[in-house]
This record gives C-alpha cells, sequence and structure tokens, in this order.
C-alpha cells in the first residue's frame, strides 16, 4: 500500500474527528513514513508495519467514546443489517421471548399477589374496628379476639406495603433492562 493510499484510507476512517485532532494524527504517520524512507524502507514496508488504517483509525475512535468504524464503512452495509436482523429476530424468538414471558408473568403474579396481601392487611384492620359486619367470620363480640385481628390485619397490611414497594423496584428494574436489550438489539442490527 502507498503512502497515499494508506493516508487516504486513514483520513476517511477519522470521519467526525475535528480538523486539527485528524490533521494531527495524519501529520503523525506522514513522518512514520518519512522517517520510515529516511532509513531505506518501502512505502509498504512502512505500511505493513503501522498496521491496518482500519484498525489506527478504531483506536483513536475507542479513544475518544466513539463508534468503531466496521469493514463496510461508517455503516454495516443493507444486507448486512437484514442478515443480522434475521438472526436476532430468530434467536429472540426461540430462546429469549419465552424467558422473558416467563419472567414477566412471575413480576405481574407477585405485584397481583402483593395487592391482595395489602387489601386483606385492610379488610382486617377494618373488620376488627367496625366489628366484622362486612366479613362474617369475624363477628365476635370478644375484645381480645378483635385486638388481635387488628393487629394481624397491622402486619399483614405492613407486609403488603413493603412487597408493594419492592415490586415497584422490581418493575423499575425489569423496564430498565428491557430498553436496555432493545437497545443492544438496535445497536448490533446498525453494526
Amino acid at each position: 500500500m502507498s503512502k497515499k493510499e494508506f493516508l487516504d484510507l486513514l483520513k476517511s476512517y477519522l470521519e467526525g474527528f475535528g480538523q486539527e485532532e485528524k490533521k494531527d494524527i495524519l501529520y503523525d504517520y506522514e513522518e512514520h513514513f518519512r522517517i520510515g524512507q529516511e532509513n531505506g524502507k518501502s512505502e509498504d514496508e512502512i505500511a505493513k508495519e503501522l498496521g491496518s488504517p482500519i484498525d489506527i483509525a478504531n483506536q483513536y475512535r475507542e479513544a475518544n467514546g466513539m463508534d468503531k468504524v466496521n469493514v463496510y464503512g461508517s455503516q454495516k452495509s443493507v444486507g448486512g443489517s437484514i442478515v443480522t436482523f434475521i438472526g436476532l429476530l430468530m434467536f429472540n424468538f426461540i430462546f429469549v421471548l419465552w424467558i422473558y414471558i416467563g419472567v414477566i408473568s412471575a413480576v405481574i403474579g407477585v405485584c397481583i399477589g402483593a395487592f391482595a396481601v395489602t387489601v386483606s392487611g385492610l379488610a382486617l384492620v377494618f373488620a376488627s374496628v367496625f366489628g366484622g359486619w362486612f366479613i362474617p367470620y369475624i363477628q365476635t363480640p370478644d375484645i381480645l379476639s378483635r385486638v388481635a385481628v387488628f393487629f394481624g390485619g397491622i402486619g399483614t397490611l405492613a407486609l403488603g406495603l413493603l412487597m408493594c414497594i419492592a415490586m415497584f423496584y422490581v418493575v423499575k428494574i425489569a423496564i430498565v433492562l428491557t430498553v436496555k436489550y432493545i437497545k443492544w438489539n438496535i445497536k448490533v442490527i446498525k453494526g
């Protein structure tokens, strides 16, 4: 590869860098060629020693927090994107979808359970205070029984509220992980 070809490729792969930064990088590699030629090396030998322009550009891009350039240039070809999309679709359908449905079903079930425990605790508290007229099994004139039901209701209510709070965070984590997975799929498809 000639010096001009090498520097032209490197310049094209440094797309997105500022003019000054790009100019400094290209100047460094021009110096490599100049020093190599002073030492009697051919342009082709120097280019082989320096490595691939795309690898060099990707090192700079990675150091600056930019996306790497792939062999298709800055974007994956349409055909490559379609093949990747179909492969990911099959993988997601065969493996990920069923696990995801199971996990989401479990989360929904525990959320419903947390709500049910909270409502049960509330019902026990009201039954002990108002004499259980709406829950026939708790109609007892005994004050100790009512106090026991009241504190049992408070404990059940507290447990239900704690479960609801915990499930709020579990749902929040599930949403964040779902969004990250979708973004990862898009990134893989784009290349």
